[in-house]
C-alpha cells in the first residue's frame, strides 16, 4: 500500500488492483476513509470535518495525477507522489 502524500498528519494511500470505483485511501490519528476520484465524496469510513474538506479540495484539485496513479496501480506499476493541498 503505497504513501502517495501526507497532509494534516494524515497519509494518503493507494492500494494496487484495488476495486472499482476509483478511490484513495486517507488514514492517520484513528480515523481512516476512501474518497472517490475524481469527486472527494466519502465512500467508506470517517475523517475529522476539518480534514475531510480539505481531503475532498485536495482530490478535485489532483483528480489528474490520482487518476494516472489509480491506472499505475491497475497495471502494478510504481506511483507518483502528488503534491499535497498547498500551505499543508
Amino acid at each position: 500500500m503505497p504513501t502517495i502524500c501526507e497532509f494534516l498528519g494524515y497519509k494518503v494511500y493507494m492500494f494496487y488492483q484495488d476495486h472499482s470505483p476509483p478511490h484513495i485511501h486517507v488514514i492517520g490519528k484513528g480515523f481512516r476513509a476512501a474518497l472517490s476520484i475524481p469527486e472527494g465524496k466519502l465512500l467508506a469510513g470517517t475523517l475529522p470535518r476539518r480534514v475531510q474538506g480539505v481531503a475532498k479540495m485536495w482530490v478535485r484539485q489532483e483528480a489528474t495525477a490520482l487518476m494516472q496513479n489509480w491506472l499505475r496501480a491497475e497495471a502494478g506499476e510504481v506511483l507518483q507522489q502528488v503534491k499535497p493541498p498547498e500551505g499543508w
